[in-house]
């Protein structure tokens, strides 16, 4: 694993570079040594005709169900292409170190105010970026919902 230092949309992160990829928590958390409560997952969700953003912490998932009836429209996660329409990467791949995903609404998990710091995506299947929760707080301003879920 190769680390470096970067200043990205004026939050100070640590990029982690692998030999094998990260696109999963699963995998993320393997080749990064941190628990998968550390990693969160930067999903884009359907909202009707518009897209939201849900960061989950790793170990835990939205229920759908549960966001459709607190926004009171049905929720379902994008699919594949229109991720990569909506804010221009891959699944597996996305970061919210991202100006599409600053302009969009993000909901995140209040789980992960838990922690100091989270790895998120890196913007390749091969990187994850280490970022104090605070700073990512302060980024993306999300609402804090309570409508996620302890994977089993």
């Amino acid at each position: 694993m190769k680390v470096r230092k970067e200043e990205i949309m004026g939050v100070p992160v640590e990029i982690l570079e692998f030999e094998r990829g990260v696109e999963t928590v699963e995998s993320a958390s393997r080749e990064s040594g941190e628990p998968t409560s550390r990693i969160v997952k930067t999903l884009i969700l359907k909202v009707n005709n518009e897209y939201v953003v849900a960061i989950v912490r790793g170990d835990r998932y939205v229920d759908l169900a549960r966001l459709s009836t607190v926004l009171g429209k049905e929720v379902t996660m994008a699919r594949a292409k229109e991720v990569k329409q909506v804010i221009g990467m891959e699944i597996g791949a996305v970061t919210p170190l991202n100006e599409r995903v600053r302009s969009m609404r993000v909901i995140m998990d209040p789980s992960i105010l838990e922690n100091e710091y989270v790895l998120c995506g890196g913007g390749s299947k091969y990187t994850l970026m280490r970022i104090k929760v605070k700073d990512l707080v302060q980024l993306l301003k999300p609402e804090f919902l309570d409508v996620f879920t302890k994977a089993s």
